[in-house]
């Protein structure tokens, strides 16, 4: 009979481990396993947001690059400081008693410095006011002639009053 004793005592044992490894396995493995395939689960949904966020922003510098190659002239006249002497010379050509009186400056949350001044100018015709704007479109400076433009006429001549903004960006 000892061999049976021995042979359930190696019964018994076997058991015992089986009931331990699959006691490891339920408590340890399989959770872990689940947790596992959580985080892998997890990890490539944030490969592809990091992917398709990559794409996005190499698109978006692309048409960065394209717009700012496209309005460089823009961009120079943003950082160009307004140079009201020349400005005042630009409008004596098209009119006569040019005056120019700054009013204020202020600066933007977004880093823009905007000047602003009243314009009063006499003419012959309003003809030379509207040549007046499209040389102002063609300075180097960015220049906004603020509505309403008043014109008055007086025998010969027209005189003219109206605000401006001049937009700089700061360094």
């Amino acid at each position: 009979m000892r061999v049976n004793d021995k042979t359930l005592k190696f019964t018994i044992f076997i058991l015992a481990f089986l009931v331990v490894v699959t006691a490891f396995v339920l408590l340890f493995v399989i959770p872990g396993i689940k947790s596992f395939k959580t985080k892998k689960a997890e990890y490539y949904q944030q490969l592809r947001t990091e992917k398709h966020l990559v794409e996005e922003e190499k698109a978006l510098t692309a048409k960065l690059e394209k717009l700012k190659a496209t309005n460089q002239k823009v961009l120079r006249a943003f950082q160009k400081d307004f140079n009201e002497t020349e400005f005042l010379n630009m409008a004596h050509r098209y009119f006569t008693n040019v005056k120019l009186v700054p009013k204020r400056k202020r600066t933007t949350e977004s880093g823009l410095q905007i000047y602003e001044f009243e314009a009063d100018f006499n003419a012959d015709t309003p003809v030379q006011f509207y040549r007046f704007i499209d040389t102002v479109n063609q300075m180097d400076n960015i220049v906004k002639i603020n509505f309403p433009v008043i014109l008055e006429a007086h025998k010969r001549i027209i005189t003219l009053q109206f605000k401006m903004s001049v937009y700089r960006l700061l360094d």
